[in-house]
């Protein structure tokens, strides 16, 4: 059965998706649904996705990013007020079960930890219960979503770039 997604509400939300230099993906394990997820979370009032990212990346790893996914800065306009933001890496439409039914609407960009050599990894205990980084075959062992397992053997396949 497909649910209608026309008359449920629709949130924006902002991940990440952080390879390190050892081309390993960073995930939080999401205590509420014993998933290993990317960091990410809701674009607040008067924020935008590429400001979300950044900060619920901190504020689930304690690590500070850079987000590396493309974008055209030649359409900025300092005069006019005009930057350009990120192009997400892809936009997932995610239905989210529960008392409050609704879509996430999920920007996925991809970011590199800034000044990694001397970053440590903290995560947030309300939401997770662990954090690592794990390569291509790792994922093999951890519990993942299905389409999430597909998205990160790809992004893990793929030659990421380490600057914008």
């Amino acid at each position: 059965m497909v649910f209608n997604k026309n008359n449920v509400e629709k949130h924006f939300t902002a991940s990440a998706l952080i390879i390190n230099k050892e081309k390993k993906v960073l995930l939080v394990n999401h205590r509420k649904l014993g998933v290993w997820l990317y960091p990410g979370g809701h674009v607040e009032w008067n924020e935008t996705p590429d400001e979300t990212v950044v900060r619920e990346v901190k504020e689930e790893t304690g690590l500070n990013v850079e987000i590396i996914s493309d974008r055209d800065s030649t359409l900025s306009d300092l005069e006019a007020d005009v930057s350009v933001l990120h192009h997400p890496y892809v936009i997932l439409c995610e239905k989210i079960n529960g008392d409050n039914q609704h879509y996430h609407l999920d920007l996925i960009y991809l970011c590199k930890i800034e000044n990694e050599e001397n970053s440590e990894l903290h995560y947030n205990p309300k939401e997770s219960s662990d954090i690592r980084f794990f390569s291509l075959e790792d994922l093999n062992n951890i519990n993942l979503f299905p389409n999430f397992r597909k998205l990160l053997e790809k992004i893990l396949k793929q030659k990421v770039p380490t600057e914008e």
